[in-house]
């Protein structure tokens, strides 16, 4: 059997971009929106929070309730499709190869053939291993590049709804004289929420979802 052929994992292995790609959802990263710049020392102090008109929203609740959120998460969900199909076409090729080597292999070991036409398929596996190894590194090529486009795009969009959003608790804390403005779902370094308690904070994450969301066409 020719040594250079082998069964790589273009077709045993899955690949990351079917089944790993990150959609739009939010990261654990804290959002913080503070409306008047001020130090967490002098917050946490008497003399500073006296007074002091504290806003808190949920932002993973916000992000996943808000409509282009779903409307990126459906593009996406489709960019991946697309791909997944790509790849299983090449998978299915790959198949073809793999099966006529499997033949040719059998064929050369046959002790009944002669001598010349068991050259003549010694070629023709070896031809077929070196197709089946190019496509090989077809598919790991366009998986890669398919997985780093998808990425991109994610991430893209991740930053523009979250602009958009920051932008409008920015409009909705000037209107309500919030002197600063939490994220409640935000987690520290070590995973611990960002904000365990406030006695006198409001959590508008209700109100912000409704203005987000009325200008989403019905379903």
């Amino acid at each position: 059997m020719h040594r250079g052929f082998r069964e790589p994992s273009i077709y045993l292995e899955k690949r990351t971009i079917v089944e790993d790609s990150p959609l739009i959802v939010m990261t654990k990263s804290a959002f913080f929106l503070p409306v008047v710049i001020i130090s967490l020392v002098f917050m946490m102090s008497g003399a500073g929070a006296q007074g002091m008109k504290i806003g808190i929203v949920d932002m993973n609740r916000v992000f996943a309730e808000y409509y282009k959120t779903k409307d990126a998460d459906k593009v996406v969900n489709e960019q991946k499709e697309a791909a997944k199909k790509e790849l299983e076409t090449i998978n299915n090729e790959y198949k073809k190869f793999l099966d006529s080597y499997q033949k040719l292999a059998k064929e050369i070991k046959d002790p009944a053939i002669g001598e010349e036409l068991r050259k003549k398929k010694q070629n023709e596996a070896k031809e077929v291993a070196s197709k089946a190894r190019a496509l090989e590194r077809e598919k790991k090529e366009l998986s890669d590049r398919r997985q780093r486009m998808l990425l991109t795009e994610v991430d893209r969009k991740r930053k523009s709804l979250i602009e958009e959003i920051q932008d409008v608790v920015g409009d909705m804390a000037k209107k309500k004289n919030y002197d600063i403005v939490f994220d409640k779902s935000g987690l520290g370094t070590r995973g611990i929420p960002f904000l365990l308690h406030s006695k006198d904070a409001v959590d508008f994450s209700e109100e912000l979802i409704g203005i987000l969301n009325k200008n989403a066409s019905s379903p």
